[in-house]
């Protein structure tokens, strides 16, 4: 399992090796996962209203995007933590209120603890999956799913048979995926620079286009 994991599952990879190596049932779980004919590609995962996956399926994620939360908000925060200085300056500049906390309300810290964590299991990520072929895939998940926290590009996902695969999309719980980590080094340099760049750049299609307003407002004539 280490060789997948830790490597690009577009490029070759030994199966027979792998197989000799599998020592556990998790590791003959990714083996057989890799080796499973890819999922249905182009139009035709698109037209696909609602199906289930019949197979195992190993992915690795290419990007991982917090939909819960607006892409202004996000890349705000992206600045913050790569220059706490200069961001400070552009928001007072803007004209945005400056919070300070100046106490901490002592009996209550738990529950808002409580509630930080509760908010935190309603986040919903889109991220981005690329299989064996390369082909690009996408996937929600439609419960708190832990390691969506600590999840580095690259790493490897097995979306399990039974699976609901809805419009182009799959959707993921706790108990029909198997994250098994991994990372991709040079994806993973400078990422958070890489996330404010594709964030800004989703943000520009969406509201910074010239002709954005027409596309908006022609496909609410269509529907």
């Amino acid at each position: 399992m280490s060789l997948i994991i830790s490597q690009d599952i577009t490029q070759p990879i030994n199966v027979s090796t792998l197989e000799r190596t599998a020592a556990s049932s998790r590791d003959s779980a990714v083996t057989s996962a890799y080796r499973n004919d890819p999922w249905l590609r182009g139009s035709a995962a698109i037209d696909q209203k609602f199906c289930q996956v019949d197979r195992d399926l190993l992915f690795q994620i290419l990007m991982i995007e917090n939909i819960s939360k607006s892409k202004l908000s996000q890349i705000d925060d992206i600045k913050t933590r790569l220059d706490p200085k200069q961001q400070k300056s552009d928001r007072l500049s803007s004209g945005r209120e400056k919070v300070v906390i100046n106490q901490v309300d002592v009996e209550n810290e738990e529950t808002n603890l409580d509630q930080t964590i509760q908010s935190s299991k309603r986040n919903v990520f889109k991220l981005t999956i690329q299989d064996k072929t390369g082909a690009i895939y996408y996937a929600m998940n439609s419960t708190n799913l832990p390691w969506l926290a600590v999840c580095m590009l690259g790493s490897k996902l097995i979306i399990n048979r039974g699976t609901n695969f809805v419009r182009g999309v799959f959707l993921l719980n706790e108990s029909n995926c198997t994250f098994l980590g991994g990372v991709n080094q040079l994806w993973n340099e400078n990422r958070e620079a890489k996330v404010q760049e594709y964030l800004e750049a989703k943000l520009h299609r969406e509201n910074g286009s010239p002709n954005s307003g027409h596309r908006k407002k022609r496909s609410n004539i269509m529907t």
